[in-house]
C-alpha cells in the first residue's frame, strides 16, 4: 500500500510544468475561490531521480517484504520532512488554509543566492525605511515597560502596535535609568541654592554633624535616600503626603530602597501667611532665601541603622543606591550616607498618596478643638493582603497628627506589625510623625499582649481577647487622659482628645474573616476606611464594596481608599523577610535610659548596635528559680512538652516578657526534677489572661542549662527600669532568624562565631543539604525477597 501511494505522488510529480524556485504566494484565508497550484521549487537530481524509479514499478497489492519496506519507508519520512512537493487537490467543503500551502522546507540550490539575497536585502531596506519612519513618530514609547502588564499572545490588537523589535538597525540603549519618571525637580547648585554650613561648635554630637541647607521654590520635589533629619525653617514642605511648617521640631527620616521613599514637596508661600525662621542663618544664606518659597536643613543621622544590612545579609547597602547608580556622577550634598536622586532606578520608587487617601483623611480631621473634644474619634482600617493597609495607616495617623497632640495606634496585624516585633497585639501612643518603615521605630508599647505567632490560626481566642482587653484599656485611660504638662504656646494641636487608628490583619477568607468581623464588632469604630483589592473576592470578604447606610443610621461612616501603587523593591523581599528586619532590629535596637515625659507616650528606640552580633553581646545572668514566677509554653504543639525536656526547647528561644497583675497568676506547681526545680513550669497551662497582665517586650534565650543552680542567659533591649516586674516567661512559635545566630564580622572570612568553629557550634549546619530522597542511593544486591527463596 506504500510503495502504491508513492507511485501515484510521483505521477502527479511529473504532469506538473517545472517552474523556477520562487516563494509560494498565500492567499488571505478569506478568498472562496479555491488555492491555485503553486509553482514548486526545482528539486535537485537526486531528489528527481528517486520519484521517476518508482514510477516505474508496477504497484503490487502484496504485501512488501522487510527488505523491499524499509527503502519505501525511509523516502516517505524524508519527503514528509521536505515537505509536499505537489499542490493537493481541496475538498469542497474545505476553505483555502494558508499555512497549510505554506511549505516547511524550500529546497534551493547555488544559482539561486543571488536572487535571495538581492530580495532580502530589498525586503531588509523597505523594512529598515518603515521602521525610521515608525520610530520619529514614536521616539518616545518604549519597546517594553516593567509597569505595563504583559501582552496576550492571542490578543490580535497588539499585532498592529508599532515595537521594534526585529529592526536589523543598531537600537541605542540608555542605560541610565528611565527619565521619564522624575523624582527630583530641584536642579541644585552649590552656593546658589545649596549651602553646605560648618558644623556647630556646640558640645552636643548632634551639632558637630554635617548641615545642608536647601532654597526651594514652588511646586519643587527632593528625593533622598538614606537617613537624615529634616528642619523647616522657613515655609512649609509636604514629605510624604504629610504638611510640614516651619518650626524647631527635628524630624528623623529613614528612606531605603527597600521601601518607597518619601519625597520632599515644596509648597507655595502665600503673601498673608508669616513665616518666621526657626533658626538664625548665616548672612549669605538669608539674602539668597528671599526669593525661595521654603527653606529646610538637612542633617546627617548616625544611628547604626545601616549596620543592619550587615545583620541580615538579605537587606544588604539598602540605605545606599545600587552598585551601577554609585559610580555614576551625582550631586554631592555634602552628608555621610544621604544621597539625591533625580530619576527613578529600577529597585527604587517614591511613595505616592492617591487623590481618595487625601480626600478620605480630610474628612476625619476635625474642624475645631470644641468638636474634637466631644465626638470619639476610632478609625478602623481593613483590607486584604498587600494593598498598603499599613502605609494607609501610618499616613493617617501622621495626618491626624497634624491637629492632634497625641495618636493611639492599636496594632492587630501579628505578622506586619508596625512598631512591635510579629507575634504581638499593642496599643501604642505617639507623638510625633513617623516617616520611616516599621523597622526603623522599634518601640516599647503603652500596652501589649503576646500571642507568639504571626497568625491567630492556633490561638484565636486569645487573640480575641487580647484585643477586647486593649480597646478597655484606651476607652479608660487614653482616650480622654488629662494631660499633666502644660502645651507650648506655637502648638495650636488639640490635646484634650487622642484618636485612634487601628490596623487589621489581611486574612480575609475563611476563619480570618470571621475574626475580623469580630474584631470590628469589638472596636466599634466611627470611620471605616476599606481599601480595594486587587480581586474581587478580596472585596465581598471584607465588604468593601457594600453602599454606605444612609444619614439617619447610627453606624460608622465608610470611606473607600484606592490600593496603594505596589514598587519594584515589593518584588525582591518577601513578608517572612520584612518579618526577621524587624526582629533583628528590635533585637539590636537601643532605648531611650529615661522614661518619657508622658506616662501615655510609647519608648521609641534612638540608636542600634550593630557592630557586634548577638551572639558576642553581654547577656543578663539571672535565676530563673528567683526572677521568675511561672513558665508556659503557647502554640500548636507545645502542650506536649514534658518538663524534663524544657531547656531544650528554652535555649535559642524567643520568649515573651509578661508582668502579671499581683493575686493574678496561679502558681500550684509543685518542683520536680531536672530544670523544673528551678522554675515553675505546668505542662499544657494557658496563657496569662489579658485583663491582668501586659507583656513589655521579648527576649533571646542566649544560653540555659539542664541544672537547678544553672543561671539562664538572656538578651532583651528592654530597659532596666522596666525589667523589674517581669515574672512570667511566655515562649510562642515564634523564633530566631538564622541571621541572628550568625557572626556577621567574620561570616566573608573564616566563618567563626565568636571565636569558635563552624562545626562546635550548636543548632547551625553548614555546606549544602540534600532534601528528602536527594541523596545518593546504595543499592544492596545481596538482600533476596521472600517469594525469591
Amino acid at each position: 500500500m506504500l510503495s502504491a501511494v508513492a507511485a501515484r505522488k510521483a505521477r502527479l510529480a511529473q504532469s506538473q510544468p517545472q517552474t523556477q524556485a520562487t516563494v509560494p504566494e498565500v492567499k488571505a484565508a478569506s478568498d472562496p475561490s479555491p488555492p491555485s497550484p503553486e509553482p514548486q521549487a526545482k528539486p535537485t537530481p537526486a531528489a528527481a531521480t528517486k520519484p521517476t524509479q518508482s514510477s516505474q514499478k508496477t504497484p503490487s497489492k502484496r504485501k512488501p517484504s522487510t527488505s523491499a519496506g524499509n527503502p519505501s519507508t525511509k523516502k516517505k519520512k524524508s519527503q514528509h520532512r521536505k515537505g509536499p512537493q505537489e499542490q493537493q487537490p481541496a475538498r469542497y467543503f474545505a476553505q483555502a488554509d494558508a499555512f497549510k500551502t505554506q511549505d516547511d522546507l524550500i529546497v534551493v540550490d547555488e544559482s539561486d543566492d543571488e536572487s535571495s539575497a538581492a530580495s532580502s536585502s530589498a525586503e531588509s531596506d523597505q523594512e529598515w525605511a518603515r521602521a525610521r519612519s515608525t520610530q520619529t513618530k514614536t521616539a518616545g514609547k518604549r519597546a517594553w515597560s516593567p509597569s505595563a502588564p504583559l501582552a496576550d499572545s492571542s490578543d490580535d490588537e497588539q499585532e498592529d502596535e508599532q515595537v521594534l523589535l526585529d529592526v536589523s538597525a543598531p537600537v541605542e540603549v540608555d542605560p541610565s535609568p528611565d527619565t521619564s519618571t522624575v523624582l527630583s525637580t530641584f536642579q541644585p547648585i552649590l552656593d546658589h541654592n545649596v549651602f553646605r554650613l560648618p558644623p556647630s561648635q556646640s558640645s552636643s554630637t548632634s551639632s558637630r554633624q554635617g548641615r545642608t541647607v536647601l532654597l526651594l521654590r514652588a511646586s519643587e520635589s527632593v528625593a533622598l535616600l538614606g537617613a537624615y533629619t529634616l528642619t523647616i525653617l522657613r515655609g512649609a514642605v509636604s514629605l510624604g503626603g504629610v504638611i510640614l511648617t516651619a518650626s524647631s521640631t527635628t524630624h528623623p527620616v529613614f528612606a531605603p530602597r527597600s521601601s518607597p521613599l518619601p519625597i520632599i514637596q515644596c509648597l507655595s508661600r502665600r503673601a498673608s501667611q508669616p513665616s518666621p525662621p526657626a533658626c538664625v542663618l548665616p548672612a549669605n544664606v538669608a539674602e539668597a532665601a528671599l526669593n525661595s518659597d521654603a527653606v529646610i536643613m538637612l542633617q546627617e543621622l548616625h544611628t547604626g541603622i545601616e549596620g543592619l544590612g550587615r545583620v541580615c545579609r538579605t537587606f544588604d547597602g539598602f540605605f545606599a543606591p545600587s552598585r551601577w547608580w554609585r559610580n555614576q556622577a551625582r550631586f554631592d550634598l555634602g552628608l555621610d550616607h544621604v544621597y539625591l536622586l533625580p530619576f527613578q532606578t529600577p529597585d527604587v520608587s517614591p511613595l505616592v498618596i492617591p487623590p481618595t487617601w487625601t480626600k478620605a483623611t480630610n474628612v476625619v480631621l476635625p474642624s475645631s478643638s470644641e468638636d474634637a473634644a466631644i465626638q470619639r474619634r476610632v478609625c478602623l482600617i481593613k483590607g486584604p493582603k498587600n494593598a498598603g493597609k499599613s502605609t494607609f495607616a501610618r499616613y493617617l495617623m501622621n495626618m491626624l497628627l497634624s491637629r492632634y497632640r497625641r495618636v493611639a495606634y492599636l496594632e492587630c496585624d501579628l505578622g506586619q506589625s508596625e512598631f512591635t516585633p510579629g507575634g504581638m497585639v499593642s496599643l501604642n501612643v505617639i507623638e510625633k510623625p513617623i516617616f520611616g518603615p516599621p523597622f526603623s521605630h522599634p518601640s516599647i508599647p503603652f500596652a501589649a499582649h503576646y500571642i507568639g505567632a504571626t497568625s491567630p490560626r492556633s490561638s484565636p481566642s486569645h487573640y480575641l481577647d487580647s484585643i477586647q482587653a486593649l480597646v478597655q484599656q484606651y476607652e479608660i485611660d487614653v482616650q480622654n487622659a488629662v494631660l499633666d504638662e502644660e502645651p507650648p504656646e506655637e502648638d495650636g494641636r488639640i490635646s484634650s482628645a487622642i484618636p485612634l487608628v487601628v490596623n487589621t490583619m489581611g486574612w480575609t477568607k475563611g476563619l480570618g474573616a470571621d475574626l475580623a468581623r469580630k474584631v470590628e464588632d469589638i472596636i466599634v469604630p466611627t470611620d471605616i476606611f476599606p481599601i480595594t483589592g486587587t480581586s474581587p473576592e478580596d472585596d465581598q470578604a471584607y465588604g468593601s464594596g457594600l453602599p454606605q447606610p444612609p444619614a439617619h443610621v447610627h453606624g460608622p461612616r465608610v470611606h473607600p481608599v484606592e490600593t496603594v501603587p505596589s514598587h519594584p523593591s515589593a518584588s525582591h523581599y518577601t513578608a517572612a523577610d520584612h518579618r526577621n528586619l524587624s526582629l533583628l532590629s528590635y533585637l539590636h535596637a537601643i532605648f531611650p535610659r529615661e522614661p518619657p515625659s508622658s506616662p501615655y507616650a510609647s519608648l521609641i528606640a534612638t540608636a542600634w548596635n550593630t557592630s557586634t552580633p548577638l551572639c558576642a553581646q553581654a547577656p543578663y545572668e539571672v535565676d530563673g528559680q528567683v526572677a521568675f514566677d511561672k513558665l508556659i509554653l503557647t502554640g500548636a504543639g507545645m502542650e506536649d512538652v514534658v518538663p524534663d525536656e524544657v531547656h531544650r526547647v528554652l535555649n535559642c528561644a524567643i520568649v515573651g516578657l509578661v508582668s502579671c497583675e499581683p493575686g493574678t497568676l496561679e502558681t500550684d506547681v509543685q518542683p520536680g526534677d531536672g530544670f523544673s526545680a528551678s522554675i515553675a513550669y505546668e505542662q499544657g497551662a494557658p496563657p496569662p489572661l489579658p485583663t491582668s497582665s501586659h507583656c513589655l517586650g521579648l527576649a533571646l534565650v542566649r544560653a540555659i542549662g539542664k541544672g537547678p543552680k544553672t543561671p539562664m542567659q538572656l538578651l532583651t533591649p528592654v530597659p532596666p527600669s522596666l525589667l523589674g516586674s517581669t515574672r512570667v516567661l511566655v515562649m510562642g512559635e515564634l523564633q530566631l532568624p538564622v541571621w541572628g545566630m550568625l557572626d556577621f564580622r567574620t561570616l566573608d572570612d573564616s566563618g567563626e562565631i565568636a571565636g569558635y568553629e563552624r562545626g562546635k557550634v550548636p543548632y547551625l549546619r553548614w555546606g549544602k543539604g540534600e532534601g528528602a530522597g536527594g541523596e545518593r542511593r546504595r543499592v544492596r544486591r545481596n538482600l533476596m525477597r521472600k517469594g525469591q527463596m
